[in-house]
């Protein structure tokens, strides 16, 4: 997968158009062959790690919220 990953940027990123599509093919030769032997559970892995990606982050700076001026012993998670 790697693999199909960097030939395809390659192929992008190359001056001449005909190397550039050979190794777009080959990207998408190596993608298929990945995905025949590792099977459908690869492809819905892959899913979910761009979903997870995709997420929200947290921010560096974010303040926790003020705790209440009270005798508590516990600290509010």
């Amino acid at each position: 997968m790697a693999i199909a990953a960097l030939l395809w940027n390659l192929g992008r990123r190359n001056a001449d158009d005909a190397m550039g599509v050979l190794e777009k093919i080959i990207a998408v030769v190596f993608l298929v062959i990945s995905l025949f032997v590792g099977g459908l559970h690869q492809l819905l892995g892959f899913g979910l790690l761009m979903f997870a990606l995709k997420l929200p982050r947290a921010r560096i700076n974010q303040a926790p919220f003020p705790a209440a001026n009270n005798n508590e012993i516990f600290l509010p998670f």
